[in-house]
């Protein structure tokens, strides 16, 4: 796997915990988490789209493998 390649996987799964955390808190209905990444990782609102998307597509046991 190439560096850039794991570094997108390695932030895919920064994002992904923080998903998992914001959904066990509550703060925000998940179709709704765009902005909450955007913030918080400094990516576009495109990005941060596919990102919770993709979140989305995963169980929770797919994450945590």
């Amino acid at each position: 796997m190439s560096d850039y390649a794991q570094n997108e996987k390695d932030f895919q799964e920064q994002v992904f915990d923080y998903l998992d955390e914001l959904r066990e808190v509550g703060v925000t209905n998940m179709f709704g988490a765009t902005p909450y990444i955007t913030s918080v990782f400094g990516i576009d609102r495109f990005e941060a789209n596919n990102l919770l998307k993709n979140w989305m597509k995963t169980s929770p046991r797919e994450r945590n493998k």
